[in-house]
């Protein structure tokens, strides 16, 4: 009868203790699970709101794009004064790609999340190739513009107008999208 009983005893305890352990893992499973949860959720926000903006910013840097390709005049006759043109175009592109930086980064740091979200995954896919289109781009656009200057040059110099030679261009890529654009190719 004693040993019944203490094996009784002995089985609460065995039973209590088991109960208490998944009880406290079952709290934290729970809380972890809730904590994801919660980023999911945030992740997913930020990026449906952040993309948005990129994406703005992108087409009115594709049209300023565009807008500077066509001021971009190989005829020699009046050169200087067209350059400023083509000069002021490509600031307007600059000032662009500083606008970016922001929703860039924004979306550089979300989108490091994975989520179980097929629409944030698209976004996320979507600015990461834009960003490196944006960033092509501009780096094509500082060669083809430095092709001109050379080309304008080297007739400038052939005719002895050394002093209406412009020099080279150098690029003003912000070193945050660089750093971006290196992380995510």
């Amino acid at each position: 009868m004693k040993g019944t009983f203490f094996l009784k005893v002995g089985l609460v305890f065995i039973l209590a203790s088991c109960f208490t352990f998944l009880l406290k893992n079952g709290e934290q499973f729970f809380s972890s699970f809730n904590n994801d949860y919660l980023l999911s959720r945030i992740v997913i926000e930020n990026v449906d709101e952040t993309y948005k903006d990129f994406n703005s910013k992108v087409s009115t840097y594709k049209d300023d794009m565009s807008t500077f390709y066509d001021s971009l005049d190989f005829y020699y006759d009046d050169f200087v004064r067209k350059n400023r043109v083509m000069v002021a175009n490509l600031s307007v592109v600059e000032k662009d790609l500083s606008k970016l930086e922001k929703p860039a980064l924004k979306l550089y740091e979300n989108c490091r999340y994975e989520v179980e979200d097929e629409d944030t995954a698209k976004m996320c896919s979507i600015y990461k190739e834009n960003l490196k289109g944006v960033v092509d781009s501009y780096n094509k656009l500082v060669e083809d513009y430095n092709h001109v200057l050379d080309s304008f040059n080297a007739f400038a110099e052939g005719y002895g107008y050394n002093d209406r030679v412009v020099p080279n261009y150098e690029s003003k890529m912000s070193t945050g999208l660089l750093k971006i654009y290196e992380e995510i190719k």
